[in-house]
């Protein structure tokens, strides 16, 4: 097995390791593996719910890792403050949607005791997502 080969199938293993038994952060990926990360990003909207997450990660590229911003957002602004709910989270069409789903959902729990804030029903769930890349050494 030549490199290339070698490094086509670490790709499709790590793929498949992706935030699927726990969550998975930009910042833990080895130093080694050189990830492009360059790239509009995109933003996304919707309620925090198991089938809203589980859409967003179905309708993401096959073989595609996408890092992810979770934020709450009053008016879905980015020129506009908001929270950062967590760092980078490396998500694929692979990753666990419930996983992903507890994790917010306990990121939004902790703003509320954190910042002693009463209500955060008029506040938005978004993703700034984008997709990156996993170069050659």
């Amino acid at each position: 097995m030549n490199f290339n080969e070698k490094l086509e199938l670490m790709k499709k293993e790590m793929f498949n390791l992706i935030s699927v038994k726990e969550v998975t952060f930009l910042k833990d990926m080895d130093k080694r593996i050189n990830i492009n990360k360059f790239g509009k990003f995109y933003y996304k909207n919707f309620e925090l719910g198991y089938s809203e997450i589980w859409r967003f990660l179905y309708q993401l590229d096959s073989n595609k890792v996408y890092t992810v911003i979770p934020l709450l957002s009053k008016n879905n602004r980015p020129d506009q403050p908001y929270i950062i709910l967590s760092e980078q989270i490396l998500v694929t069409n692979n990753s666990r949607a419930m996983l992903i789903t507890k994790f917010i959902a306990n990121k939004y729990e902790n703003v509320i005791d954190l910042y002693d804030i009463k209500d955060l029903d008029n506040l938005n769930l978004v993703f700034k997502y984008k997709q990156i890349n996993i170069n050659e050494p």
